[in-house]
């Protein structure tokens, strides 16, 4: 009776592992899957624009970014707390959803005012590069922005919608 449940225990040990294994490997695929479809402006999407320029202007530019970021830290935590209350409140057994909604868009106007100081600035000192540094700075927040390309290829034997 010994061995049966020696044998037993090392076979669901390993259905178990491989079921581990798989489930992480999942995990990882879809992970990643998501990373290139949900691509947007990635952290450190900037100081990937800036890998062009030339060493002053690079340090120069993530100095520019630490001053920006302290001048808006206050806002976004404003921002954060009104999104954090209304989230919050939906537990609430009696939930206003007008006043949920009313944060909610309050947050969403001080992060579109973050949004634009940080803009603003950036362009600010951007223009002051010379022409080939913006250029080069331009052609990588291009690079930064674009979207990985999908592999969206026609199944064979599918026809497309124009008929085709």
């Amino acid at each position: 009776m010994g061995s049966r449940w020696l044998v037993g225990g090392l076979i669901a040990s390993v259905a178990l592992n491989l079921f581990l294994i798989g489930a992480g490997a999942g995990v990882i695929a879809l992970g990643s899957s998501m990373a290139r479809e949900y691509a947007g402006v990635r952290p450190g999407a900037l100081m990937a624009a800036t890998a062009s320029l030339p060493q002053p202007d690079r340090h120069d530019f993530r100095l520019t970014l630490h001053q920006i970021r302290a001048a808006v830290v206050a806002d976004v935590g404003r921002s954060r707390a009104l999104r954090l209350d209304a989230w919050s409140a939906l537990g609430d057994p009696k939930s206003d959803p007008v006043a949920i909604k009313a944060k909610l868009a309050q947050s969403r106007q001080i992060d579109t005012g973050i949004r634009a100081t940080v803009e603003e600035k950036l362009v600010d000192y951007v223009l002051r590069l010379p022409p080939a540094d913006r250029a080069a700075f331009a052609a990588g927040m291009r690079r930064a922005l674009t979207p990985p390309p999908t592999s969206a290829a026609p199944r064979p034997g599918a026809t497309n919608a124009a008929g085709g």
